[in-house]
């Protein structure tokens, strides 16, 4: 059932995609900078129709805030966030996602802006069923560090209800082109 919804989520979202202008990202980075002063961000870097976050990005760098992105391991499949700037040489992963190299500096962001293929009122996301940011944010709990999840996607990737895992981790909000959907 998840894996007949990835693909017809990726198809819509190819048929539909369109890119956000500056002042459309405006919601997201009040709300980053108001709870969220001299914080990490872990962003991404866009792909496959993603809602492409290169101006969100620039944005933040700008507003002197620490970014990074996440890191698969080859050897263990096991994701972590690297500081990165837009500057920065990125390299391809197994899945062709540009990510930081393993020398690079490790983070612990407090915010994450995080892809998706579909999601819905309760804070559940579809991801791409690999299950790297529930492992990470599922691990990350267990620190008892405080942490804010914003899943980043377009308004017509709403689902009324998605099948959930008891290992899916739910996330805190949601940022559309249409704004903010707080999770109930």
């Amino acid at each position: 059932m998840k894996e007949k919804l990835r693909k017809y989520s990726f198809s819509l979202r190819k048929k539909k995609y369109f890119n956000l202008k500056e002042k459309d990202f405006n919601p997201l980075l009040s709300e980053i900078a108001r709870y969220h002063k001299n914080s990490i961000v872990g962003s991404y870097y866009s792909i496959n129709f993603e809602l492409d976050l290169k101006i969100l990005n620039k944005l933040l760098l700008t507003k002197k805030f620490s970014l990074s992105l996440p890191f698969i391991h080859k050897d263990n499949e096991l994701m972590e966030f690297k500081e990165w700037n837009l500057s920065d040489v990125l390299q391809l992963n197994k899945y062709g996602i540009p990510q930081m190299f393993l020398n690079s500096k490790t983070m612990i962001p407090d915010i994450f802006l995080v892809p998706l293929l579909a999601f819905d009122k309760y804070g559940n996301r579809l991801g791409y069923g690999s299950g790297y940011y529930d492992k990470y944010f599922n691990m990350l709990n267990k620190t008892k560090k405080k942490f804010r999840t914003i899943g980043v996607g377009f308004s017509f990737q709403k689902k009324d209800k998605l099948q959930t895992l008891k290992t899916d981790f739910c996330l805190d909000a949601v940022f559309t082109e249409k704004g903010f959907l707080n999770i109930q």
